[in-house]
This record gives C-alpha cells, structure tokens and sequence, in this order.
C-alpha cells in the first residue's frame, strides 16, 4: 500500500496527503441505521448549513412547513409510508435550504443554492442525495428547462411543485393563507395537478393568484399539465 502511495505521489506530484473526515463506510453505516429526526446527522448538517450561509430562519421554517402541507394533497402514488415519509423530510431539507445561495447573492441565488449543496461535504450524505437537494434548490423559482432530465421522476416532480408553490405563496415573508386552498393530481387526458382556490381568494390575494398564473404557464413546456381554478 505504501509503495502504491508512493508512486502515485511521484507519477501525479503530489505534495500532501490530507485525511478527510468522511468515508464511504461511515455512510455505509449511516444507512444500515434506523434514522429519525432526533439521530439523522443529515438534520444536524442542515442546520449547520443554514446557520453558516445566515439563511433566514423564519421564512425557511415557513416555506417548509407550507410545503409540506401542499405536498400531502398530492402524494406520489404507489408508495409505503415509510417512503412517503423520506420523500417529505428530503423536501422540508430542500425548503429549509432553498435560499442558501442568497448569502452569495440574490440575483439567480437558485443557482448559487444549486452549486453549493453539489459541492459540499456534509456527513451522512450520499452524493445522490445531495445531488437531488440540489436540484430542488435550483428549480423552486424560474423556467423549468434546466430541470428537463429530473421531470420525468414523478416523485421529484411532486416535490418540486409543492416547493415552487410554498416560495409563490410564501412571497411576501409571511404565513399565507392556505383556507380554500386546495390542490388534486390526474393522470388522464395528462399528468399533472390542478390548483383550486376558494370564491373571492384571488382578490385578497391579487399577487399570489398572479404567481400561480405564472407558474400554471411555466410548466406548460413540461410533460405535467398545471391548471388554476378559482371557484
């Protein structure tokens, strides 16, 4: 093994050997146990990512809790519990992290987000996970073009729309109001899912109504169908 070393130092100049923290046993481990939000690492490195790039706590809490909500209206079928269950703290993560990149800078902070969870190093997770986080950081605002290979998972795609609603709804830093707020999937004449607000919704809430406008018209690229229905 030293030998191999080594010349592996020769052949590439290499100058010095730094032992990293992680290794692909640990997260071997990591995954044979029965995580929970009390001894999930992945939590706490959320939480430390949050605090290093000075998310705001308050909106981050309430984008993901708004997700959450939308995001049981429109469960993936054909799922477990339990795999229901991961799919939404995988997207509370996402919520929660959504506006990383803004500590880099506002304009296009989406795709700083992106970067940073791609490059990161964060105990207990895999590279895919990461990966996927990324991707739902980089989609929660603006054209659906870049995501183009991910929209044919139907559970990123669940995912993603309760997130991109939340941030629409969530818009103006407070809790919005979610009373005669629904939604319903389908799947015939096309997938996708259909927004429905109560009479009179849309007048007290001229902007949100605007956003999810917008946001019907930003997937009609897509091969989901978004519909808005005001009663």
């Amino acid at each position: 093994g030293l030998a191999i070393l080594m010349s592996l130092f020769e052949l590439l100049e290499i100058d010095e050997l730094q032992a990293a923290q992680g290794a692909l046993r640990q997260g071997a481990l990591y995954d044979l146990l029965e995580r929970d939000e009390s001894t999930d690492i992945r939590e706490t490195m959320v939480e430390w990512l949050s605090k290093r790039f000075g998310i705001d706590a308050a909106q981050a809490q309430r984008v993901s809790h708004t997700a959450t909500q939308l995001f049981k209206k429109i469960p993936p079928p054909t799922h477990t519990s339990d795999e229901l269950a991961l799919l939404q703290r995988k997207l509370i993560w996402a919520s929660r992290l959504h506006e990383v990149g803004a500590h880099i800078s506002h304009s296009d902070h989406n795709k700083h987000g992106a970067y940073v969870l791609d490059n990161a190093d964060l105990p207990g997770f895999s590279m895919p996970e990461l990966h996927r986080l990324s991707q739902l950081v980089l989609g929660h605002r603006g054209k659906l073009r870049k995501l183009e290979d991910n929209l044919l998972n139907a559970n990123f795609v669940h995912q993603l729309f309760a997130l991109r609603l939340a941030v629409i709804l969530c818009h103006a830093r407070r809790d919005p109001d979610l009373k005669g707020f629904d939604l319903s999937q389908h799947d015939q004449p096309a997938q996708g899912f259909t927004i429905i607000t109560r009479k009179g919704w849309d007048a007290l809430w001229p902007q949100s109504a605007h956003l999810l406008r917008e946001e019907c018209i930003a997937w009609q690229k897509t091969p989901w169908a978004v519909t808005f229905n005001s009663l």
